[in-house]
């Protein structure tokens, strides 16, 4: 019997989410504050470098961005976990990064900047008689940051997050460029 292999990924995430559970218990007893928590999910674009895959030109690729963060555990030190899928009729690329993030907030502007890694999964489809899909499941870092503008209440509206994205899929680096927009809601006090 063939023992599993976890993914350093999902150990954190699983840190993560049990950290989340713990802090309204530890706040209840008075020993711990609990932390902001900031929920983003919207509409994303990704510009694939598809040339290292064989493909005649870069691919532009549609889809969808989400991303839980505890945005100021220490002094602005927080931490992100980000999911994304983009998609077209030859490509699919879904990224699952987690990391550290810096946010400032400044004339009710915020204003973060994170370095989150993790896993990449890139899927081929071919047209054809073959039902079998191409994927590859590699290594994934992104560097980069964005501007929340408070809209009322708990609601900001995320104007831009862009990132450059790093992946090694099929034994080949793509340097990708991600950019999302959409809906935060802010859960905690400020």
């Amino acid at each position: 019997m063939a023992i599993r292999r976890v993914f350093p990924i999902q150990k954190a995430a699983a840190f993560a989410f049990a950290l989340l559970l713990s802090c309204p218990l530890l706040s209840a007893q008075g020993f711990f504050k609990a932390p902001t928590v900031d929920i983003f999910a919207g509409y994303s674009y990704l510009r694939l470098d598809s040339k290292p895959l064989g493909f005649a030109d870069q691919l532009n690729l549609n889809g969808w961005n989400a991303e839980i963060a505890l945005p100021s555990l220490y002094q602005g030190l927080g931490f992100a976990a980000d999911i994304s899928a983009h998609y077209d009729h030859e490509f699919a690329a879904y990224n699952f990064l987690i990391g550290p993030q810096y946010t400032y907030e400044v004339k009710n502007l915020r204003i973060f900047g994170h370095g989150l890694f993790g896993k990449s999964r890139d899927r081929l489809s071919f047209p054809g008689n073959s039902q079998l899909e191409p994927s590859n499941l590699a290594r994934d870092i992104a560097l980069g940051g964005g501007i929340d503008i408070p809209i009322g209440g708990k609601l900001s509206w995320r104007a831009v997050q862009a990132d450059y994205i790093v992946t090694s899929n099929f034994g080949g680096t793509q340097h990708n460029v991600r950019a999302s927009t959409g809906v935060v809601i802010r859960f905690g006090k400020h």
